[in-house]
């Protein structure tokens, strides 16, 4: 398939970490990537990345997102062509951050510092130009951090569109009802997309209970619910040795990832 004329950005949000968002933004990036288009893979979570782990990329790496934001490197230098690795149609880039206590610790730091994130803003927006315009890339993907780090906010402003996961306990719907009434709809003016993640088999095979769910959790955030991921003790089993989508191509969790990445293509 052939995305020439697509360019998206996309942020993969959550509350609270423990939802399954890198996973989900690993391996959607990486179906896009295997359907033929040029994907950038971007991990934003400063303060627990595991995208180097995830891809097995720890001491492969030779200049980290931290190099690119620290005006040391361009973006460009900072991602790793992994199109060969994963035998993809399209090119598939990957930017890690730097997986390190000292460098977690710096990032914290800046998060702190208003005016250090507005430059890395300026930075993102003129990125993000440059990757669509001039090296041919379809799909920007950012994986963030949880919650209400500056980092993730710069993230958001800088994309096409927003998706928040979330798993259906009430810790995270009134976490994610306050990231969504007071950041994106008063600060930012954004409307989010969500995924349910981790859905309890048990609701899932009551047609009842989960359309009774759905429409709670529907009307107390306000926002359309794209997909519903049912919790397979086998993706968490997976998680650290092989991307799940090419471990098994065939399981539910795989066909859950191929429609996120299908939705992606068609909206506007």
């Amino acid at each position: 398939m052939s995305g020439a004329t697509i360019h998206k950005s996309i942020s993969i949000h959550s509350f609270k970490g423990g939802t399954g968002k890198s996973n989900i933004s690993s391996n959607t990036a990486l179906t896009l990537a295997r359907r033929g288009h040029s994907v950038v893979l971007l991990d934003f979570d400063f303060r627990a990345p595991s995208l180097s782990t995830l891809f097995q990329m720890k001491d492969g790496v030779k200049y980290w997102l931290n190099d690119w934001l620290d005006q040391k490197c361009e973006l460009t230098d900072a991602l790793a062509d992994l199109t060969s690795k994963f035998g993809t149609k399209g090119k598939f880039q990957v930017g890690f951050t730097n997986p390190s206590g000292d460098a977690i610790n710096e990032m914290t730091q800046h998060g702190l510092d208003e005016a250090w994130q507005a430059r890395v803003l300026q930075l993102i927006l003129d990125a993000k130009d440059t990757l669509f315009e001039r090296h041919g890339v379809n799909f920007i993907v950012f994986d963030t951090s949880p919650g209400f780090a500056l980092s993730s906010i710069n993230a958001i402003v800088a994309s096409d569109h927003l998706i928040l996961v979330l798993k259906a306990d009430q810790q995270d719907l009134v976490g994610t009802e306050q990231l969504i009434k007071g950041v994106y709809d008063q600060t930012l003016g954004k409307q989010p997309e969500l995924i349910l993640n981790k859905m309890p088999v048990s609701i899932l095979k009551s047609k009842e209970k989960y359309e009774r769910i759905l429409g709670e959790i529907q009307q107390q955030l306000g926002v359309r619910i794209v997909s519903v991921i049912a919790c397979f003790c086998e993706v968490l089993e997976n998680l650290g040795s092989q991307l799940f989508v090419i471990a098994k191509p065939e399981h539910p969790f795989t066909k859950s990832i191929e429609h996120l990445a299908s939705h992606f293509e068609k909206v506007k």
